[in-house]
């Protein structure tokens, strides 16, 4: 390390020392400052506003020091030649959760050491990490993003440096993640060229497939050299950080080694510069919040009466900055800059005499565009000009208020600022904020100048050929990519982050645009109807994901399990074909499943020639009958990955309101519905739910079902028209049967969901069906209209096209006609039918046969003790109304391990949320919710109980009405609990307690009968509200598949009355 680089080390330590120690000690000073009396407020104020100034100045002096150090390029090493003792940590400052890494380090060696750990990132959250590491002198890049351990390792053996000043020695390791495939390339930094070590394929491997999201926020750490602890899937045993570290880059953006947040004392030190690669240092890559800063070059003649600056850049900004200079003079200044994609020239000559000029086109379409602006005083007729030379355009103009030859801007001493300016620099004007995308060819005052001589941030040199896989959206706009077909073995996601609850976040389609086919005749020739209707669609409906999916046979549909996803989190969705079977993935969670209709094989698409959309759709697209939503998307997409391959943002046909590469904003409108940020102070009380006096639920027992019998025994046998309303979130369910006269028990009229989609089945001396090619196990009510006239059946539901069929004249079926289910017993149906059919599960109502009314809800007494009452609006989940309770198993084991996992939304301070005892009360495990905090108890069977208890901001947050997600693990000697985003609570036990719980009784959720042990339950109060997405040791079950439910309404869970 030469004498400049500890300088500029120390120097840059020290300024962050004392910069937050500075802070640390104004911020005890504000503290003080807040508890002063009622009679100081006024003085406080004033305080407030000189202290606020002060720490506002601080921050941005901590902020430069941090910019110093990162740029600080010496490597880093362990002291002593023993061994590895330096581990230090990072904190990057854009760690969020994502389907897709990207590691790149540079790393030599010159002891006989075989083994290192370099790279180490794991989730505070999960059990997720990604790491690099050597082992026996080979790269080997692990992890695990909820699907196990993925691996791979380099063949290419890691050479010791007999010096490290050679450049051979030093190796450049690239790991990239894309959902659950890792590729691993390492090689010298510095390779001849035509070398075949330069493009030489990577190591890859996978890990299991669908599981690719990588938990991690911005409060976890990049650990080098070590771990606190270390994962057990780590081989490498060397402790410390062993041989040379120079470069590190995660996800594109660099982490300076000397910038760290903590670090064993006395233990890492500087070693030589590393290698660099050959870069191209005449262009510049802006990562949108960076700068660099140069100051004019005093070695050449300045003339005053003119300058100039020239450059290309290419970016998708619609405002930023791209340069300013400026003088002493306050308010004199030369910038360029863009604002709504024009390119803008102005030059400031103090007081209010400035001088602007503006491109007619918009220049911000990711191409390289060439800027050529000078301003020019001429002394004899004392008139100042100026030029604006960008692509084709040429605008020349004068200042309004002609400035005098000492109003010109000095730039004899001036400081240049390309693509945004550092924090705390004064003097200079209102400008847009950093410039976000690549520049090259910088000529200021016809002098060429380096970018990466003076102070930078957010800066690289050469530009990045990488894909762009972040965009925002604002609710205006969209942005068209070219679109990819479906095929066998296909899959397609990306993540997301929104508050809406109603949005469109992709579209894949052929038509839509009013006339666009009619302009491609070629392509509309080229392309069969049946491939025109193929489309798939990703929509938030009420919060839930839902997708649409025609191979041109038919729509399917999967949905999300949960419908919290409009929570400005961020969630993956991965949509997988593997054949005919179609699976949905929202958070690495399988949430849905279904087959493509008969004859469907493969999901076309455009191309090319675009039809893939995302946040939107441009202004007189038809979309009807392909999305669930065409509301425009609030948020940020990230992460498209298309066939396990990354798909960026950088190559759109089009685009409107779009910031490509930038995030969106993290809040859209706010909710009335939805309660304020401030602490609640009481349950957010819900006095009674409303009930559809015509409408009747089925499902929560065994054989529910209403009979209704026709006065006329040929009612339904020739000409007909059958309507009725019906709802639910199940895929499969009888909705209707109307067997056959006697005699003819074969025959019979019926309807079904099956996968989602209506079928109507008429089984008479032969078998017709017709399906409706759409699915409607989304929770909204819809009409179906079944008319039969003549030989010809019709089926119509909602608006979309209907299904018609040919039928007999006349059908052998009689006038008893069973809905939403079958009796126990006495229906003369085939016995394997009867077996095969699920009864319906959602609500029905306005049955209506030939425009008369058939009631369903009969007012006297309630001939049908098996169907219930139906709230007016519904979502997913259970709904336990406090004398309800489920049995998950009837003789559950806890044993040494269990997790469990669920979510609750109610408007009681307590309740019980599971319980599992044996009957003399132990060994015994219990979950519940006791004068608003959640507690979660246990005794392992040696009369020593434990629990641990999680509190919430407030006492009524657990009873504000919203759902609230749990998780729990109990794993020999150690419990955790955690509720929502708070921080874990744990129960550790000590050397005498048991470690292995063995119990044979039920396991109860929701509340416990009578008779059964409290166990370590606090209460006895059954939970009253409603429980959804129930996981215990990993599987999901639903609550049609419990041992027992008693008075629990399964089906739906009620919405209050807005």
């Amino acid at each position: 390390m030469d004498a400049d680089g500890e300088m500029s080390l120390n120097t840059a330590r020290d300024l962050i020392d004392e910069a937050e120690a500075s802070t640390k000690q104004t911020q005890e000073v504000v503290d003080r400052m807040v508890f002063t009396s009622k009679k100081q407020d006024q003085q406080f104020e004033k305080w407030n506003d000189t202290i606020a100034s002060k720490l506002e100045e601080l921050r941005n002096k901590i902020t430069r020091a941090h910019h110093n150090a990162n740029r600080i390029r010496l490597s880093m090493t362990s002291i002593g030649d023993s061994g590895g003792t330096c581990v230090r940590t990072y904190k990057p400052a854009n760690l969020e959760p994502s389907t897709m890494t990207t590691i790149v380090l540079t790393y030599a060696i010159s002891s006989q050491l075989r083994d290192a750990l370099l790279f180490y990132l794991p989730s505070s959250s999960t059990d997720d990490f990604v790491a690099i590491e050597m082992v026996n002198r080979k790269m080997r890049f692990v992890w695990n993003v909820g699907g196990g351990l993925g691996e791979v390792t380099h063949p290419l053996h890691i050479q010791t440096a007999g010096d490290l000043n050679k450049d051979q020695h030093w190796y450049r390791v690239e790991a990239e993640r894309v959902s659950n495939i890792g590729n691993l390339w390492v090689r010298p930094v510095v390779v001849p060229e035509g070398s075949s070590l330069r493009d030489s394929p990577p190591a890859t491997n996978a890990s299991l497939a669908g599981v690719g999201r990588f938990d991690v926020g911005p409060g976890d750490r990049v650990w080098v050299g070590g771990a606190d602890r270390r994962h057990p899937h780590l081989l490498s045993t060397q402790s410390g950080l062993v041989g040379c570290l120079h470069h590190l880059h995660l996800n594109g953006r660099p982490i300076g080694l000397w910038d760290f947040s903590t670090q064993n004392p006395h233990s890492c030190t500087a070693c030589v510069e590393g290698a660099q690669e050959v870069v191209d240092e005449s262009s510049y890559s802006f990562a949108g919040d960076g700068y660099s800063v140069v100051t004019h070059d005093s070695s050449g003649t300045y003339n005053k009466y003119l300058f100039s600056v020239s450059l290309k850049f290419k970016t998708f900004d619609s405002n930023a900055l791209l340069f300013i200079g400026s003088g002493n003079s306050t308010g004199k200044y030369v910038s360029l800059t863009l604002k709504n994609g024009r390119v803008i020239f102005r030059i400031g000559y103090g007081g209010d005499s400035s001088l602007e000029m503006s491109t007619t086109e918009k220049y911000n379409n990711g191409k390289w565009t060439r800027i050529e602006a000078s301003r020019y005083f001429d002394r004899k007729k004392k008139l100042e000009k100026g030029v604006l030379k960008v692509g084709n355009e040429v605008r020349d103009g004068a200042p309004t208020i002609p400035p005098n030859q000492d109003s010109i801007p000095d730039m004899s001493v001036a400081r240049y600022y390309v693509g945004g300016i550092p924090p705390g620099e004064k003097n200079l004007p209102p400008v847009p904020g950093p410039f976000l995308g690549c520049m090259s060819e910088i000529q200021i005052d016809q002098g060429a100048y380096s970018l990466l001589k003076g102070k930078y941030w957010g800066m690289q040199a050469s530009c990045s050929s990488k894909p762009i896989g972040v965009a925002g959206f604002y609710g205006n706009g969209f942005i068209e990519l070219p679109s990819h077909s479906l095929k066998k073995k296909d899959n397609f996601g990306f993540v997301f982050s929104t508050s809406q609850r109603d949005a469109l976040l992709m579209l894949s389609t052929f038509e839509g645009l009013n006339g666009q086919l009619d302009d491609k005749e070629e392509m509309t020739n080229l392309i069969e109807q049946e491939d025109r209707l193929s489309y798939y669609s990703v929509s938030l409906r009420r919060g839930q994901i839902d997708v649409r999916l025609n191979a041109g046979r038919g729509e399917v549909r999967l949905a999300s399990v949960s419908s919290e996803y409009g929570d400005s989190r961020y969630h993956s969705i991965n949509v997988a074909k593997i054949g005919k079977r179609l699976e949905l993935r929202v958070d690495d969670v399988l949430d849905a499943v279904t087959n493509l209709p008969e004859g469907s094989t493969t999901f076309k698409a455009n191309g090319e020639s675009g039809g893939l959309f995302f946040g939107g759709l441009p202004t007189g697209f038809n979309t009807t009958g392909r999305t669930f939503s065409n509301v425009p998307f609030v948020g940020t997409i990230k992460d498209v990955i298309f066939n396990d391959r990354i798909h960026g943002f950088d190559e759109p046909l089009r685009f409107e309101e779009v910031t490509i590469g930038r995030l969106g904003p993290t809040t859209s409108q706010p909710r009335t519905n939805e309660p304020s940020n401030s602490i609640a102070t009481g349950c957010r009380k819900i006095t009674s739910y409303t009930v559809d006096p015509r409408a009747v639920s089925f499902g929560d027992v065994p054989f529910s079902h209403v009979q209704v019998n026709f006065r006329k025994r040929a009612v339904l046998q020739k000409n007909f028209t059958l309507e009725l309303d019906f709802r639910t979130f199940y895929q499969n369910g009888l909705i209707f049967m109307i067997p056959g006269v006697r005699g003819k028990q074969p025959h019979y009229l019926m309807a079904a969901l099956r996968n989602g989609r209506v079928q109507i089945v008429l089984k008479g001396r032969r078998k017709i069906e017709t399906t409706a090619q759409a699915v409607f196990n989304d929770g909204m009510w819809h009409k179906l209209v079944l008319e039969k006239e003549d030989r010809k059946m019709t089926l119509r539901i909602d608006s979309i096209d209907p299904e018609k069929t040919k039928t007999p004249k006349k059908m052998n079926v009689g006038n008893v006609m069973y809905i939403g289910g079958l009796p126990e017993t006495g229906v003369l149906l085939p016995q394997n039918l009867i077996h095969k059919l699920e009864g319906f599960k959602g609500c029905i109502r306005a049955l209506r046969v030939n425009d008369r009314e058939e009631p369903l809800v009969v007012e006297q007494t309630n001939p049908y003790p098996k169907v219930g009452q139906c709230f007016p609006q519904v979502e997913r989940g259970s709904y336990f109304p406090g004398d309800a309770y489920a049995i998950y198993k009837n003789k559950f084991n806890v044993g040494s391990l269990l997790e469990l996992e669920l979510e609750f939304r109610t408007s009681e301070m307590n309740g019980v949320l599971l319980s599992v005892s044996e009957p003399q009360g132990y060994p015994a495990l219990s979950l519940e919710l006791n004068n608003g905090k959640v507690i979660m108890s246990g005794d392992m069977g040696d009369r020593r109980p434990f629990r641990v208890v999680q509190e919430l901001d407030s006492e009524f947050t657990v009873c504000d009405n919203r759902w609230h997600r749990i998780q729990a693990h109990y794993i020999n000697d150690e419990l955790t609990l955690r509720v929502d985003d708070h921080d874990q609570s744990y129960w550790l036990s000590d050397n005498g307690h048991l470690t292995v719980a063995t119990t044979k009784s039920p396991l109860y959720i929701g509340g416990i009968p009578e008779h059964a042990s409290i166990g370590t339950l606090e209460t006895r109060e059954n939970f009253k509200g409603c429980i959804r997405n129930v996981i215990i040791s990993g599987e999901r079950r639903d609550w049609t598949a419990m041992a027992s439910l008693h008075n629990v309404l399964h089906t739906s869970c009620p919405l209050p009355s807005s």
